[in-house]
């Protein structure tokens, strides 16, 4: 879904879906970053080692997400592509 952009000058130029696209998945990944932090820490409280132990692998695997996404959205900013 393209999206509106504020350009220099005023005009307005659409978002690209890519754009849209990396911008909302980092949002996603940040966001499941945070709610498995809960995750942990109800695993702990529950004093269930599996559960902490898988929701700490995926936690990880999110932020290496999220870290790929800044990468790349860095990486279409510099090239002028965002």
């Amino acid at each position: 879904m393209a999206q509106q952009q504020p350009m220099l000058g005023g005009k307005i130029e659409p978002m690209s879906n890519v754009t849209y696209d990396l911008v909302t998945e980092l949002s996603n990944a940040g966001e499941a970053v945070e709610v498995l932090g809960t995750y942990i820490e109800d695993a702990r409280k529950a004093n269930n080692s599996d559960a902490t132990k898988l929701f700490e692998q995926i936690r990880e695997d999110e932020i290496r997400h999220c870290e790929m996404l800044r990468n790349l959205i860095s990486s279409e900013v510099k090239q002028g592509k965002f």
